[in-house]
């Protein structure tokens, strides 16, 4: 099969790009649904960025809903080209844009035209979980990439947990999950085992092979965010060094 053709028609042509697509040139229905995906996706690296960035809690909030009224703007896509097709750099360069240009004029960008969108960054307890992070993470960037990172890794985990379910192994599921890459690994093997009622040599075998389907599922999620597929070894090398892996 011949390998697809990057100067196709659609320069966006994974799910994560199409979504900005659409908040741009989409119906409006399908625009609003695209932010709201966009939203639940980024909100909190942005919120938390511009946290450390010292923003209050009031004004972070104020930046993150501005930030996406940005998404908007006529020039976005243009600007997601010039940043090769990642999804996380294109979104850490915009919002740096949007602070830098409320800065510089005392004042957030004027809101209008796109609030069914929005989220109630109350309603997801934002701040509680910022107050979570840790202290000596001074760079908002770093802590950006942070908040990156777990986003990506849960929604590998539930296409992992959704996997089982579809295999009718939820429970199988709940006993290993702790044997996951982060998970707390704390039960001894011969345990967890006695507790599925399984072989410990099987157990083994059986989190060998989880834990390759989410490597895999990590990767899907990383292609989401990438116009060109060589950049994925960069975005997981990236997601491996923010995690300490």
């Amino acid at each position: 099969m011949a390998s697809p053709d990057k100067t196709s028609a659609s320069p966006f042509p994974t799910t994560s790009w199409t979504l900005i697509q659409k908040v741009q040139k989409g119906s409006a229905a399908d625009a609003a649904k695209a932010m709201e995906s966009l939203c639940r996706q980024y909100w909190y690296a942005i919120y938390a960025f511009a946290r450390r960035h010292g923003f209050s809690a009031p004004d972070a909030e104020d930046m993150t809903q501005t930030f996406f009224q940005r998404l908007i703007a006529s020039d976005t896509l243009q600007a997601a080209r010039e940043e090769k097709g990642r999804l996380r750099t294109f979104m850490l360069s915009l919002l740096k844009k949007v602070i830098s240009n409320h800065l510089r004029h005392h004042r957030a960008e004027k809101r209008g035209g796109f609030h069914a969108a929005t989220l109630s960054l109350d309603d997801l307890q934002a701040e509680d979980r910022y107050q979570h992070e840790p202290s000596d993470l001074a760079n908002p960037e770093s802590l950006f990439d942070r908040a990156w990172a777990a986003r990506l890794l849960c929604a590998a985990e539930e296409k992992l947990r959704q996997d089982f379910e579809k295999a009718d192994n939820l429970d199988s599921f709940d006993q290993l999950r702790e044997f996951l890459p982060l998970g707390d690994n704390a039960t001894p093997y011969a345990e967890a085992a006695g507790r599925l009622g399984i072989a410990e040599g099987t157990l083994r075998l059986q989190i060998h092979r989880m834990r390759k389907r989410y490597g895999k599922c990590i990767e899907e999620e990383i292609v989401q965010t990438v116009s060109d597929p060589d950049d994925v070894k960069a975005e997981l090398a990236h997601l491996l060094a923010v995690i300490g892996r």
